[in-house]
């Protein structure tokens, strides 16, 4: 699956991408983000959209890896 995220997006998912300094697949991050950004689709209110896409994608990967630390 390729994620082609909306130039609104694709700053969150490079951002993520540098953060993660190679943990994690840029792809898999940019699946990530499309995810969540799924869940803010037809959305009242599109202002803020960017910056709850943003916390929502390291929140899950923040549960990704405490999941892969409890399973070590």
């Amino acid at each position: 699956m390729s994620a082609v995220l909306s130039p609104r997006l694709s700053p969150i998912a490079d951002a993520l991408i540098a953060k993660s300094n190679g943990k994690y697949d840029d792809q898999f991050l940019r699946i990530v983000v499309a995810n969540v950004a799924i869940e803010f689709e037809g959305a009242r209110v599109q202002d803020y959209i960017e910056v709850l896409v943003a916390k929502q994608a390291a929140d899950e990967l923040r549960k990704l890896d405490a999941l892969q630390h409890t399973s070590q």
